[in-house]
């Protein structure tokens, strides 16, 4: 758990707001749960992705090719 905490802290999560997340998902803690606890108190995901949110998965490989 000090890993995750330490990778909230490394992205700038207010301290108060760390405590806040951790108590929340004490019993179910995962990495997707921390997300939403992070998107719920106004701060971008850290630990998961949405893939369906990118227009491409080539990152700049199309540009290349042109």
């Amino acid at each position: 758990m000090e890993s995750i905490i330490y990778e909230l802290e490394a992205n700038d999560i207010k301290e108060s707001d760390i405590k806040i997340i951790m108590n929340r998902v004490k019993n179910r803690l995962s990495e997707e749960n921390i997300d939403i606890e992070l998107q719920r108190l106004g701060y971008d995901k850290i630990f998961t992705a949405d893939y369906n949110d990118y227009d491409s998965y080539s990152y700049g490989l199309d540009d290349e090719e042109n």
